[in-house]
């Protein structure tokens, strides 16, 4: 791995560090049923992951249940959620076993970008005198949509030399639509429970699976028609060939 990967990962973890010591500081969960609910929910969720085509990661719908955290949980809750979900996500059925360094850095990664997405949601709504679950959920949103890819393509970009425009971008093609329905589903379920009633986060669980069902299986059909066009480009390439002898 390129020294600058290695200085990138160190970075990332030390800030990760850096907030969870502050989060082991002031631990103070307001409700330690509804923590250990939304964590198992989490967890589910990051069982529930697909791997992106031309990337060595993947996404999982976790990231609901620490959007509906930042709406009915402490800093210190939706951040270990973050994290416990980002372990079960590296960790769970992988098709090889991770390195500790990929490990490492995805549990670093899901921590900032949990972390910086909550301040976000509820700083700025503060800062401007809005009382907007609405407001929240869109600012963490697209804080922790941002930082994730932009995180996850930066270190590919430093680890394999390739081009970091085209990698976030790759990227943000590819997930932006499953976050855009996650968030929406999160949105509705948060403004149905005002922030209170956990039997709607609970709904969201088999809606959440259909979204992923639906997400895999246009991932798959991406994949075998790209491979399709590439055989036929192939076919032709050869029919030139042969016309040409």
């Amino acid at each position: 791995m390129a020294t600058k990967a290695k200085l990138y990962i160190a970075i990332t973890a030390a800030l990760a560090t850096a907030i969870l010591a502050e989060v082991a500081a002031r631990w103070n969960p307001e409700n330690l049923g509804r923590f250990f609910l939304f964590s198992a929910l989490a967890m589910l969720a990051s069982a529930m992951k697909i791997r992106l085509p031309g990337f060595k990661t993947t996404i999982s719908t976790n990231f609901v249940f620490l959007l509906i955290g930042m709406a009915m949980l402490s800093f210190g809750e939706t951040v270990l959620i973050g994290l416990g979900g980002a372990l079960m996500q590296s960790l769970w059925k992988t098709q090889t076993r991770p390195k500790p360094v990929q490990v490492l850095f995805n549990g670093a990664c899901l921590t900032v970008c949990t972390a910086a997405a909550f301040w976000t949601s509820h700083a700025v709504p503060s800062m401007l005198g809005l009382n907007s679950m609405a407001v929240m959920m869109v600012l963490g949103a697209c804080v922790y949509v941002v930082l994730n890819t932009g995180l996850v393509s930066l270190v590919i970009s430093l680890a394999e030399g390739r081009s970091l425009t085209e990698l976030w971008s790759s990227c943000y093609e590819w997930t932006f639509p499953y976050f855009l329905m996650g968030a929406a589903v999160a949105g509705l379920a948060s403004a149905a429970s005002h922030g209170t009633n956990l039997g709607v986060a609970l709904l969201i669980v088999p809606a959440m699976y259909f979204v992923y069902l639906y997400y895999r299986m246009h991932i798959v059909r991406a994949v075998l028609d790209n491979l399709s066009n590439v055989g036929q480009e192939g076919d032709t390439v050869l029919a030139g060939a042969s016309q040409g002898r």
